[in-house]
């Protein structure tokens, strides 16, 4: 009988502990929050130059795009906000300022220091950016 309780109790503990693995306290689920710099722009295959261009994403489902633009010959500051969803790999973003309605943006890669988009902007084509955190 004591030779029973100390079976069973030691397969109670192997199966136990063999149910938990390291590797599920190591994993890190990949997120769109935070801000990314645009390395590269391209329109219809063709790259197009970026002027210092910022994306941030907060986790309260806010977002602002900073970029500088070329106002006759002088470089402007112009920042955009809105609200962002995800939902999959398509992020929406509803400016706060804008007449065009949302914009949707599939995010086709997602690492922990980068992520591509892409996006088509209506009488011009598809834009892809590669963004770094």
């Amino acid at each position: 009988m004591k030779k029973l309780n100390f079976f069973s109790a030691l397969l109670i503990g192997l199966l136990i502990f063999s149910s938990c693995s390291n590797s599920d306290d190591n994993e890190t689920e990949l997120s769109v929050i935070g801000g990314w710099t645009v390395d590269e722009s391209i329109l219809n295959g063709e790259v197009v130059t970026n002027q210092s261009e910022i994306r941030l994403l907060t986790a309260d489902n806010r977002t602002e795009f900073r970029y500088l633009d070329d106002i006759g010959g002088n470089l402007e500051l112009r920042i955009e906000q809105g609200d962002w969803t995800m939902n999959g790999n398509v992020l929406t973003i509803d400016f706060d300022n804008s007449d065009f309605g949302p914009k949707v943006y599939t995010v086709t890669d997602l690492q922990s220091s980068s992520m591509k988009w892409e996006s088509e902007i209506s009488g011009e084509g598809t834009l892809k950016e590669i963004l770094t955190r």
